[in-house]
């Protein structure tokens, strides 16, 4: 009895860890609806290949969560250190572990899954990254200081 009741364990064990999960195959993402997750992941990669730190950080700061924007402190952090550094490591985002674009002549990203942390709050937009065997997140929530709409909460 007891032996039969450990495999039923594991196995609902698994499943409420992976209940939050959409696993999907991964699936290149090229043109995504504005406002959508997938939308705010590709501004943020966009802006991150930008070779002008100051440029790229223009073009993804109006889709930043209040939570970065609200103390200039949070703000500075974000720039400085996840924004910074997300520029350094872009390149692994958009292309597959031989160096070849996932798209020619656009960009675009590979997404593997979404897990949602807090349903129609905040999830997780785990990307392809090509230095790793695990997925990278890019955290996603909505914002209530922005009528309620996806904004970017935090990088890889």
């Amino acid at each position: 009895m007891l032996r039969s009741l450990k495999p039923l364990a594991l196995t609902t064990l698994l499943l409420a860890a992976l209940a939050g999960c959409k696993y999907l195959p991964a699936k290149t993402i090229e043109k995504p609806d504005a406002g959508t997750p997938e939308f705010l992941v590709m501004k943020m990669l966009e802006a991150a290949s930008n070779k002008e730190i100051e440029v790229g950080w223009e073009i993804v700061h109006p889709f930043l969560h209040s939570y970065i924007t609200d103390l200039s402190t949070s703000e500075n952090n974000f720039l400085n250190l996840n924004f910074k550094a997300l520029s350094r490591k872009v390149q692994f985002f958009t292309k597959d572990e031989k160096g070849n674009e996932y798209c020619k002549g656009g960009f675009c990203y590979k997404l593997d899954y979404i897990k949602d942390t807090t349903p129609d709050k905040e999830i997780e937009v785990f990307v392809k990254n090509a230095k790793s065997d695990m997925p990278s997140p890019f955290r996603i929530a909505r914002d209530p200081k922005a009528n309620n709409e996806w904004r970017i909460k935090n990088i890889p």
